[in-house]
């Protein structure tokens, strides 16, 4: 899960060689690569509670954060709860479409929100959304072909995200089950090629017809799934995946094997962390 402008780098380090005096370090999603997950503690001071490791064999992560994301969620050891339900006050939103380098995000005009409870700090507002191939979760070890994360902050400035499981069924749109599949593929469709934003005129989307049928949800406390790995972020991953089609999927590997110092490489998804005795619970 990534928060635009979240964080500024502070300094560059010799870890990092294409890092330039007096420009931000980059990074990327590949762990054989000296900025990709596996060091992205040293790519700036700032990041340091993503971790690190001494080599990229990745055995050794030194920990920092505590209560990173993304996990595995063992639906065997997920704990029934009596958590609210999840309500969904999306209204429709211009159409805005970024590529930002890292992820293709949408942003979303205000007034949308998420009801977690009854208090205002359970009042979300949605910021933003945009997408992770292959997932970030995974359930029972099982990935999916990439995952959906709906960002919401609330008046204190704290963040919740609604994770969403998506899952490839064809390469023919006309074949899909619902129109859900051709929004996500009109999204993902916009989407500049090289870095910048796409602002069809006219167009607009309700994020409501993004997700499935079933609320039910598995939550944590977890963490932001890129630098600089913010922790204390609301997950809600829910239950029930969605299918998109092969169209979408594609799109987004070709995309993100476009973005600056990814060399090629197609996917933009975090390693999993260790749950360090955690609670998940399951609600339904």
């Amino acid at each position: 899960m990534k928060i635009t402008n979240i964080a500024v780098a502070l300094s560059c380090l010799p870890v990092l060689a294409a890092c330039l005096s007096g420009q931000t370090p980059m990074w990327n999603h590949n762990p054989q690569s000296n900025s990709g997950p596996l060091r992205w503690g040293n790519v700036a001071p700032s990041n340091a509670t993503c971790g690190t490791a001494p080599d990229l064999t990745g055995k050794a992560v030194i920990q920092v954060g505590m209560k990173q994301t993304p996990i595995n969620i063992d639906s065997t050891k997920a704990t029934p709860g009596l958590l609210p339900a999840l309500t969904f006050r999306y209204l429709d939103s211009p159409l805005e479409v970024e590529n930002t380098g890292h992820v293709v995000e949408v942003h979303y005009a205000p007034g949308s929100s998420l009801l977690i409870g009854k208090s205002p700090t359970d009042d979300y507002k949605l910021v933003q959304f945009h997408f992770h191939a292959p997932s970030e979760h995974t359930v029972d070890g099982k990935s999916y072909d990439a995952e959906l994360h709906l960002v919401h902050t609330n008046i204190l400035g704290e963040i919740a995200v609604v994770g969403i499981l998506l899952n490839k069924i064809s390469s023919d749109l006309n074949k899909t089950s619902t129109a859900t599949a051709g929004i996500y593929q009109d999204v993902v469709s916009t989407a500049p090629m090289k870095g910048g934003s796409a602002h069809p005129a006219g167009r607009k989307l309700n994020a409501k017809d993004l997700l499935p049928a079933s609320k039910s949800y598995y939550s944590y406390t977890g963490s932001l799934t890129t630098p600089p790995c913010s922790e204390s972020v609301r997950w809600f991953v829910l239950t029930k995946p969605v299918e998109v089609s092969d169209a979408v999927i594609r799109q987004l590997h070709s995309l993100i094997a476009a973005f600056p110092g990814y060399e090629g490489y197609q996917n933009n998804n975090r390693p999993l962390a260790p749950l360090n005795g955690r609670p998940v619970v399951l609600v339904r």
